[in-house]
Parts: structure tokens; sequence; C-alpha cells
């Protein structure tokens, strides 16, 4: 009787959740964890991104259909719904960034992706439809503006989706993960508050010159000038932080370079020592 007791008391552990049979949501199979589906994007990263986060997108192109559309098929079939929310944002940053790299190798070669034809009856590439996510057809403006702006206050997103230009963020070599997006996250703020091309903290006495995307989704940030740098101040150290944190700079925004983020291997126009650097 004790050893049937016992065994009945395992089999309901291993229902609940508690063994390796636990089943995923809703009663369905068994969970993918977030890395695992983010794995093929991973690998595709590592492979066509220097550490500059720049894109070898001629190589990309031509090995498209086996490292790319695998991926871009997984987004379509999951369902964001059944994830935490750190998952949820992480897939969707993933979402936007593949999508992007699918929109410029479809059009390959071009200078920027701005010369990439918008849909049918006007408007820019950005609201062209690029391909389903979550089993609808989405635009890259509808997954950064109606999804991740609308559904997650989360401004640290702007370090994180990149628009295949010369001024966005680096492009990460890893996908964006729920167990690890705060970090990568903050990494990626402060790899393009730093980043001299992009932004001038300080600038010159009394003044920063900041990204323009830092203009365009300053509301993202704080309502004033003041409390967008606040809002950069956890990113600074001393003296810098200090004013930051005052609201004490004046700002300028700088221009934003369109030119499409291909390596220097891909241009033809430096050496590989020099595309792989820091």
């Amino acid at each position: 009787m004790a050893g049937r007791m016992w065994t009945l008391v395992g089999l309901l552990c291993m229902i609940s959740g508690g063994g390796a049979l636990a089943a995923g949501p809703r009663g369905g199979p068994p969970s993918t964890s977030d890395s695992t589906r983010h794995a093929a994007f991973d690998r595709l990263l590592e492979q066509f991104v220097d550490a500059r986060g720049d894109v070898d997108y001629a190589a990309l192109q031509r090995q498209a259909d086996s490292v790319l559309a695998p991926y871009l098929q997984a987004l379509a079939d999951t369902r964001p719904s059944m994830l935490d929310r750190e998952a949820r944002l992480a897939f969707w940053i993933n979402a936007y960034n593949a999508y992007t790299l699918k929109l410029i190798v479809d059009h390959y070669p071009v200078a920027s992706i701005r010369d990439i034809d918008g849909p049918p009856g006007g408007g820019t590439p950005f609201e062209r439809p690029v391909g389903p996510v979550a089993d609808t057809v989405r635009t890259l403006d509808e997954i950064e503006h109606e999804i991740i702006r609308e559904r997650f206050d989360e401004p640290r997103i702007h370090f994180a989706l990149v628009c295949a230009a010369k001024s966005c963020p680096r492009l990460r070599r890893e996908a964006y993960t729920g167990a690890q997006l705060d970090a990568q996250l903050d990494a990626q703020a402060r790899r393009f508050l730093h980043a001299a091309p992009k932004n001038r903290i300080p600038d010159r006495e009394g003044a920063i010159a900041l990204s323009r995307i830092l203009k365009w989704y300053g509301g993202d940030f704080g309502p004033t000038p003041a409390a967008i740098q606040r809002a950069l101040a956890p990113y600074f150290e001393g003296s810098v932080r200090d004013s930051l944190a005052q609201g004490a700079y004046t700002v300028r925004y700088r221009p934003y370079d369109w030119t499409l983020n291909a390596s220097s291997l891909d241009r033809g126009d430096g050496d590989p020592e020099r595309a792989a650097g820091p």
C-alpha cells in the first residue's frame, strides 16, 4: 500500500511540473527554452556580424535560405503570448532585427535601407510588409511602434533595435533572451552612449551632442531635455554623471548617417584585421 502511495505521489509531482515530463503552457508539449528558441539567430549573428556590429550582407544573402529562413519560420510559428514579459520583449526585438536583415538581403546591394521602396501607394521601407511573426504578416514599424513601444515600457529598446544604418546601435553578435535581457539592454545602452560617432557626452564645455534617436524618441526617456539627461546619467561616471543627473548640459543632436551598416569586408574597402576590431 505504501509503495503504491509513493508511486502516485511521484506521478502527481511530474504532472504538476516537478519532473522531466512537465507539460508546456496550457497543457501543450514541453516548453522550448528561450535560448533554444533563438539558437539559430545566435549562430547567424556570430557568423555574419563583425565585432563592430556591421554585417557581411553579401555572404548572408548567399546563405539566407539555409541560415535566415528557418529562423524566420520559427518566428512565424511562435506564440509570444505564452512567454513571460522578458522573453516576449526579447522575441520582438529579435524579430525586428531579423526581418531588417531579410529586408536588406532581399534587395541587396543597396547603399541604404532608405533606397528600398515602401509599400504600394507610397510610404517608407519600414511600412512595407516584411513577413509573418506570430502567424501575422508584420511591418518593421508595426513591430517597433505598435507592439514593442506600445506594450513594453522600456526605453532601452532604442539601443537594441537596429535599422541597418551606420548611426543605428551596433547589432549584437548574439540573440536577446529573456534571462539575459536586462544585462544585454544595459550593455547596449552603455556601448551606444559611449560611441563617439553617435554621441559626444560631453561634447564641449557645458554641452552634449546626442544621437537623433534620442530626439526622435526622447519622450520615451522623459518629457524634457533635462529628463533625458537624467535617464542617461547611470551610464556615466564622475562629474559627467553628476551634470547629467542635474540636467545641466545644453543639448544638441547630431546628423544621422543612413549609410548601410555593411562590414568593411562586404564593401571591399578594409582589411580583415581592421574590420574585426573593437
